[in-house]
């Protein structure tokens, strides 16, 4: 893999928060939550990069107990693909 760019990492992270938002409140809306924070770590070297993402819900409604980790998979299938089509 060609290193990242400023603009692919920004890209990358963007793609991955708003890939979680976008599924989180596809479930519940977002006037049902407190707070919704989202946090993502992306750390690069010459030839990879490695990305952590962190949900944290806070809600009085009851959340599926899943909604979170689905989220993040969605977010680094979204990630994945991006990548993918980046080194074709």
């Amino acid at each position: 893999m060609k290193p990242l760019n400023d603009s692919e990492v920004n890209e990358i992270i963007n793609l991955a928060y708003n890939s979680c938002q976008k599924y989180i409140l596809n479930y519940v809306n977002k006037k049902d939550f407190e707070n919704i924070q989202i946090t993502i770590n992306l750390n690069t070297t010459n030839d990879s990069f490695n990305i952590d993402i962190d949900i944290d819900l806070d809600s009085d409604m009851k959340l599926p107990e899943n909604l979170a980790n689905s989220a993040i998979d969605v977010a680094l299938e979204a990630v994945d693909e991006y990548v993918e089509n980046r080194n074709n």
